[in-house]
């Protein structure tokens, strides 16, 4: 493992080409620069005057895929950053749900309430609700990415799909739109796309040298974020591959509210369900409890107490019974984030497969 570069901000917020640790501890240390992190967990250093904004190339580079995503942000000289997006799912299973207690309800009030089904017009540029989960979320992380790293190109494996030779390809369209809206908004961000087909991105694993894991759950390098760090690797030049970070991002799904839970209680009562606030905190805040950070969860009315989860993306439950006054909130966190570290083993072979 190469010693990571720490991203570099101008005082006018712009991003700048990164540098050595070392030096980033020296300004800090001197008042040239501010440290701070953003949203993906990634530690950076603000500059407090004015410098040049000359850069180098960047280039970033997207595996995109169902469940998982890899990401990789190259230079000419090394690694920058790699990454391993776990995508939102169960969107069709809850809206599925939505839908049904929508219309019980509704037969409840007014039984003869007139169809509509048929007179409904989709706005232009409508994506599916589970598609456009996965691409924003998507566009999300290479926003954050993009502010840190001078970035002017990006690299994506392109997943092609033949509709005629699957019956259930039609249902493959909604995926080709939620492509197209990706790639018109990198183009917009980066003003250069290139698409690389599979059987290239394979052709690029074998010339690197590089492995890749079968295990598609597998939270490692390996997994997905070593076919982005190839084709960007390619693009811009880049021979030895050495990762300095790999980090697991994940979007935290609020719990909607509902009128009340689906199952009805004895009696037909009907206890509350979902909300996005737990006795002054909201759901997704980070607390510090008993000298460790944790996050906010739901809560008992009956005990007064609250729930705190782990601080990482596997986000579990390890209490219910933290009283709001012993936690001391400090930010609201939309996307948890696991840090993995890369041993010494890793550094020996290219890309970091293990031996």
């Amino acid at each position: 493992m190469q010693n990571p570069r720490v991203p570099v901000v101008g005082k006018d917020g712009k991003p700048r080409m990164p540098t050595k640790a070392s030096r980033a501890r020296r300004w800090i240390k001197q008042g040239k620069a501010t440290p701070k992190w953003n949203k993906l967990g990634i530690f950076y250093v603000q500059l407090t005057a004015d410098v040049g904004e000359e850069t180098q190339d960047v280039v970033l580079g997207l595996d995109p895929g169902s469940k998982f995503d890899g990401v990789a942000v190259v230079s000419k000289r090394e690694v920058l950053q790699t990454g391993m997006l776990e995508l939102p799912k169960g969107i069709a299973k809850k809206i599925k749900q939505r839908r049904q207690q929508r219309r019980f309800r509704r037969h409840r009030k007014c039984r003869r309430r007139p169809c509509r089904f048929n007179n409904r017009k989709r706005r232009e540029g409508w994506i599916a609700p589970s598609q456009k989960a996965k691409v924003y979320f998507r566009l999300k992380i290479v926003e954050e990415l993009k502010k840190l790293y001078p970035i002017n190109k990006a690299v994506v494996e392109d997943v092609r799909f033949d509709h005629y030779y699957k019956r259930w390809g039609k249902h493959f369209s909604t995926v080709e739109i939620g492509k197209s809206k990706m790639y018109n908004t990198l183009r917009d961000w980066f003003g250069e796309l290139k698409l690389v087909e599979g059987t290239e991105t394979a052709r690029l694993r074998e010339k690197y040298n590089a492995k890749k894991s079968r295990d598609k759950r597998e939270r490692s390098i390996d997994s997905h974020a070593i076919d982005a760090l190839v084709i960007a690797a390619d693009e811009i030049g880049l021979k030895k591959l050495k990762a300095p970070s790999f980090f697991v991002w994940k979007r935290y799904q609020y719990p909607r509210r509902q009128i009340h839970k689906f199952r009805f209680e004895k009696g037909g009562i009907r206890r509350r369900e979902g909300g996005s606030m737990s006795l002054g905190f909201k759901k997704g805040d980070i607390v510090l409890w008993k000298g460790k950070l944790a996050r906010v969860g739901g809560y008992l009315e009956s005990k007064g107490t609250i729930s705190l989860h782990t601080f990482d993306v596997d986000n579990k439950r390890f209490t219910q019974n933290a009283k709001p006054e012993d936690c001391i909130r400090l930010f609201n966190q939309r996307i948890m984030y696991t840090t993995i570290p890369l041993s010494s083993k890793d550094a020996e072979l290219p890309c970091g497969r293990r031996l």
